[in-house]
């Protein structure tokens, strides 16, 4: 009977002997000594700006692991985008063991690259400065072929833009040149466009309404394409200050010699004083503009006494003088 029952416990303890060695081995278990193919659990990342030229599998899936340093892509060029959908991401999910699946058809990572963004403006100085330096004419400037073009330069990169190499048609100042900002084949840029000659101008500073005198604070200087601008465009201040406008001239506009005049002094239909002076005598009379005119105009006015109609000169505010030809219309 005893042998029995020792039989008996024998029989029931061993499974949970056999059984506490699996767990106790199980707990020692370490992770580099996994399967390779047993899952990982990670999760997708939608959206992720790179600043460098590979995407790597951590930049995809978060929780990668050791494998997150694997490189799975190029990354698109600096200022770029590219997207990847969930077919490409089904595939490298499997490829690297990731236990991941799409959730729905919608499922995508869009990946972007930083940029140090270099405007349109900063290159047409940029070649201008180039062209000065190796004697060119400074009163010149650049004008890109491509008016909207601006260049991403990749931001782990220390170094700038530059030109590399320049050639110019002296004829048309057509220009062709050769940027770079590193080392590689694709590190470099080819752009056109022309030297203009510039010149300054004066052109109003606010918007000056028709018959307005212009007066010295009504002007400021722009610099303008020389050749833009018409024969009859007004280059010297002097010849601004002073006079009346034709008609409204918006600000910043080159005005031409047409848009301007002397100041009325007579207006049509006003009365003036009409003066005959000489050596001996000085008479005067009154009369009535038949035409308006500036100083030194010569108009037609009306002897309000006479109703003669002789020809004057202007000399003042509502004031002509006659000559002594036609003295006898003063009476």
């Amino acid at each position: 009977m005893k042998f029995f029952i020792v039989i008996i416990a024998v029989l029931f303890l061993l499974p949970n002997a056999l059984l506490a060695k699996e767990v106790t081995q199980n707990n020692t278990i370490k992770p580099a000594t996994l399967a390779p193919d047993m899952p990982h659990f990670v999760s997708l990342t939608s959206h992720v700006m790179l600043d460098t030229d590979v995407v790597r599998l951590s930049d995809i899936f978060q929780g990668a692991g050791d494998r997150g340093d694997s490189i799975v892509a190029y990354a698109p060029r600096p200022g770029g985008r590219a997207v990847f959908d969930r077919r490409w991401l089904r595939r490298l999910a499997s490829a690297y063991k990731l236990n991941w699946r799409p959730s729905s058809k919608m499922d995508r990572i869009v990946i972007e690259r930083a940029s140090k963004i270099v405007r349109r403006e900063e290159v047409e100085n940029l070649l201008y400065t180039y062209m000065v330096n190796e004697g060119g004419d400074s009163s010149s400037r650049a004008v890109m072929s491509n008016r909207s073009m601006k260049i991403h330069l990749p931001t782990n990169t220390v170094q700038e833009l530059a030109v590399q190499q320049m050639s110019i048609d002296q004829g048309n100042g057509r220009f062709s040149a050769i940027l770079t900002w590193g080392t590689a084949a694709n590190e470099r840029l080819r752009v056109n466009g022309r030297f203009v000659r510039m010149i300054e101008v004066p052109v109003l500073a606010n918007r000056v309404m028709r018959g307005a005198t212009i007066t010295p604070s009504d002007i400021k200087w722009l610099t303008l394409p020389e050749a833009r601008l018409s024969r009859t465009v007004i280059t010297d201040m002097d010849m601004l200050v002073g006079m009346a406008t034709k008609r409204a001239i918006q600000p910043g506009k080159a005005i031409s010699a047409n848009d301007v005049r002397r100041p009325l002094l007579v207006n049509r239909g006003e009365i003036v004083t009409m003066l005959l002076t000489t050596p001996y005598m000085q008479l005067s009379s009154k009369g009535k503009a038949l035409q308006s005119g500036s100083v030194g105009d010569t108009i037609r006015i009306s002897n309000l006494r006479s109703n003669t109609v002789i020809d004057a000169v202007v000399t003042g505010s509502a004031q002509v003088r006659i000559t002594m030809g036609v003295n006898l219309a003063l009476r």
